[in-house]
């Protein structure tokens, strides 16, 4: 047997579980939490089994199939002597093993999503007990605690540029993280903007007055260029009549 056979059917086993890690801990333009590699592959070997072992004692004696245990052990070792009734098994038995991996495949998606979506709804805030594990996620969100659920967030951004400093002030409509889960940029829409410069030069005016407005829906701001950002929570309440 080819000595890369092992290697290879390692990596399908333990495939599944970087399948669920990566669902699990994805959300569109967020990476939620960033681990170090070696916890990484552990937890997604940790995973592994767990689907492994759910497949294979619950689902495949379900569908009346058995798994041949020791054929699994011979090909993990690369055993090169394997029986000519064994390679017959494999053989007739390939469609079985294609839908068993993607089976495993698609269980991990799915299960790592739901995973996900029960801890956002069980732990929504930055202060509860399994809230994810990012720098930036909950802050830009405006889920911070029960108490503090922001509907609207607006964020003043100090922008230096070749000849002056601008500062840009708007409603944050979107952001975006980075691989390693650091912000990337942010998008503003009703954004304005003053230069920082005038700001002595008209200390008497109305701060409002120095903005002036920028023209179009939406402003991107790459993070690399902002040098500080403000963050403006502003919360709804009812009134009662």
């Amino acid at each position: 047997m080819n000595i890369a056979f092992p290697a290879f059917f390692i990596l399908i086993l333990i495939l599944p579980g970087f399948i669920f890690q990566n669902a699990y801990e994805k959300v569109e333009r967020t990476n939620i939490e960033k681990k170090p590699f070696d916890v990484s592959s552990s937890l997604a070997f940790f995973y592994a089994l767990l689907i492994h072992a759910t497949l294979c004692f619950i689902l495949v004696p379900i569908t009346g199939n058995e798994v041949d245990y020791k054929l699994c052990i011979q090909l993990l070792t690369g055993s090169k002597n394997l029986p000519v009734a064994e390679l017959t098994s494999i053989s007739d038995n390939v469609p079985k093993i294609l839908a068993y991996f993607s089976s495993s495949f698609f269980i991990a998606y799915i299960v790592g999503k739901i995973a996900q979506s029960l801890i956002f709804k069980l732990n929504p805030y930055k202060s509860s007990l399994l809230a994810f594990d990012t720098p930036w996620y909950y802050e830009l969100t405006g889920k911070l605690s029960d108490t503090k659920d922001a509907q609207l967030i607006k964020l003043s951004c100090l922008v230096e540029s070749k000849d002056t400093s601008f500062l840009y002030y708007g409603v944050l409509e979107d952001f975006y993280l980075n691989s390693d889960g650091q912000l990337d940029r942010v998008v503003l829409s009703d954004a304005m903007r003053r230069p920082i410069e005038n700001d002595q030069r008209n200390s008497q005016d109305d701060p409002q007055k120095r903005f002036y407005e920028i023209k179009g829906d939406r402003i991107i701001l790459k993070y690399d260029d902002i040098k500080n950002i403000n963050i403006e929570y502003l919360y709804m309440a009812e009134e009662n009549e």
